[in-house]
């Protein structure tokens, strides 16, 4: 594939990635939805999401996929010392490896035995950070050697400011990012007088109708419900999120939505 070609092809992908990423979501539904569009980008044979947790001093895997498969969740001692995924979250690095036999020792003293899952041959993980401070990381793994290149690592980080997001969007949201049943944010519109005037001023940019589609972006429905909500294509809705973009000077969905909520529009 030549470079335009492939230059292309990945924004398609992760363009798709953000669109798919609401407010609603908790991380088993984050990992489903980004999945299917890194494993046409690179081998993702097992693609996880692991979650930091700093009080419990563990790493949280809910939703890790193998091969189109869920894998019962886990979780690992975030101070193991013979951990991968505890030695990118201590130290704050990435680890690249295509002869998983090989490379290993580069990072642990041994090779580690799979909690879950394959016994891979090539691996990539890469770190998590919210406000400077690691909350977790993502980890692809195969069973072939000598798939991955750089640039593999570079979605990988790019698809992480993703989830990263979708971690601030729950902050934000006062909402659980595993599930928890029965808890969901109820949003509304704030008064516009309470706006302070270049808040206002933003937000008058819009007209009505994409006032609307921005609500619902922020309630979590994707761009196919929003249409049927609203009785248009989803080609308009589409239009429409575009133009949000445009004036808010934001690049996809969960940039909106984020803005929309820093902005003090929505309680």
């Amino acid at each position: 594939m030549h470079a335009p070609q492939s230059c292309q092809l990945f924004l398609k992908y992760i363009n798709d990635v953000a669109d798919l990423i609401t407010p609603q979501l908790t991380i088993e539904e984050i990992t489903s939805a980004i999945y299917e569009n890194v494993n046409q980008l690179m081998d993702a044979h097992q693609f996880a999401v692991g979650i930091y947790d700093e009080m419990e001093g563990v790493i949280l895997y809910k939703g890790m996929i193998e091969d189109g498969k869920r894998i019962p969740d886990f979780v690992v001692n975030a101070i193991d010392s013979n951990r991968l995924a505890s030695w990118c979250i201590r130290t704050e690095q990435d680890i690249f490896m295509n002869d998983f036999e090989k490379e290993v020792t580069k990072y642990v003293a041994q090779k580690p035995v799979p909690i879950a899952g394959l016994d891979p041959k090539a691996a990539l993980y890469t770190p998590l950070k919210l406000n400077d401070k690691v909350v977790g990381l993502i980890v692809v793994r195969t069973i072939h050697k000598n798939v991955y290149q750089r640039h593999h690592l570079y979605i990988l980080k790019t698809v992480g400011n993703f989830v990263v997001r979708a971690l601030e969007l729950a902050k934000k949201s006062s909402r659980p990012f595993v599930k928890t049943e029965g808890i969901r944010k109820e949003w509304r519109w704030c008064n516009s007088e309470q706006l302070s005037p270049r808040s206002k001023k933003t937000l008058d940019l819009l007209t009505e109708r994409e006032k609307e589609v921005l609500f619902l972006l922020v309630t979590g429905l994707p761009n196919k419900a929003i249409a049927e909500k609203l009785f248009v294509s989803a080609g308009t809705i589409k239009t429409h999120t575009l133009n949000i973009y445009q004036k808010l000077d934001v690049a996809n969905r969960t940039a909106a939505i984020l803005k929309a909520i820093e902005s003090g529009w929505f309680l």
